[in-house]
């Protein structure tokens, strides 16, 4: 489980971080103070996570074999990078928030990367979950934002929704992709699990199909109705649920990923 919540708060931590580039400085410097340190409290976490699963057994397997170092390294410096960010945002130090965020990205691209093994198929996978994850946090926030930003302009809760869709579509290819036919390179046959439907891992593939792709998707025209007719309190406790659906969902696409070798 060491492995599973690592991926878990490493995505969602990146994720949040790679929205705050689409909300305009009009959210205050609250809003990106609260985002960068929720994003910074997570990525410790994983990294504590991550050291301590280095030290009971040499790294797991599944988290980048030979490259587990550059793996420890890209965790750290995204960690220092997002830290140096907030406290730009705290002081008022504009010139530096633009590339020290940029560093977190990249080092955290380069983690999600490299704890993908080089498989295209898992880089896909953790990529597109890292969006997901991001958009629907951020949204959720962002629709609270609009309580303590009265002027708020609504295109900012529009380009998350957009983002959220967009991610949420591309979730479903990929998770479509790996259920249609195997996945090659020491990965199980998802078809082949996902057919086992008494099974335990064959249960969690059904569950986090539900959980994680058809709920959210089926609550997209609601949040998107509400956005458009600037009812933000309402798209916020839609909102609320559809970022409750998508944790579980991506947490059993994690727990899949390590118990069962299946990228989903």
């Amino acid at each position: 489980m060491t492995t599973v919540f690592f991926l878990f708060l490493f995505h969602l931590s990146v994720g949040v971080l790679a929205t705050l580039p689409l909300v305009p400085e009009s959210a205050g410097r609250s809003y990106f103070k609260f985002c960068s340190a929720s994003s910074a409290f997570m990525t410790t976490a994983a990294l504590w996570l991550l050291l301590r699963r280095f030290g009971v057994d040499g790294g797991p397997g599944v988290l980048g074999g030979e490259a587990y170092p550059w793996l420890i390294a890209a965790v750290s410096v995204c960690l220092v990078a997002g830290v140096l960010y907030n406290r730009a945002r705290h002081f008022g130090w504009a010139r530096l928030t633009r590339p020290l965020l940029w560093l977190a990205l990249a080092s955290g691209a380069a983690g999600i990367v490299a704890a993908a093994e080089g498989r295209a198929v898992v880089v896909a996978t953790d990529l597109s979950s890292t969006v997901l994850l991001g958009a629907a946090a951020s949204a959720m926030v962002l629709g609270h934002w609009y309580l303590v930003v009265l002027d708020l302009p609504i295109s900012a809760l529009r380009r998350l929704t957009v983002l959220l869709i967009a991610a949420l579509v591309v979730r479903s290819v990929v998770v479509g992709v790996a259920l249609a036919g195997p996945v090659h390179g020491g990965y199980e046959d998802a078809t082949r699990v996902a057919a086992g439907l008494f099974s335990l891992d064959g249960v969690f593939v059904w569950m986090r199909v539900l959980f994680g792709l058809a709920g959210p998707l089926s609550l997209l025209w609601f949040i998107w109705k509400t956005v458009e007719i600037r009812s933000t309190q309402s798209a916020t406790g839609i909102l609320y649920v559809q970022l409750f659906l998508v944790l579980a969902g991506e947490l059993l696409a994690k727990y899949l990923r390590v118990a069962a070798r299946l990228p989903l």
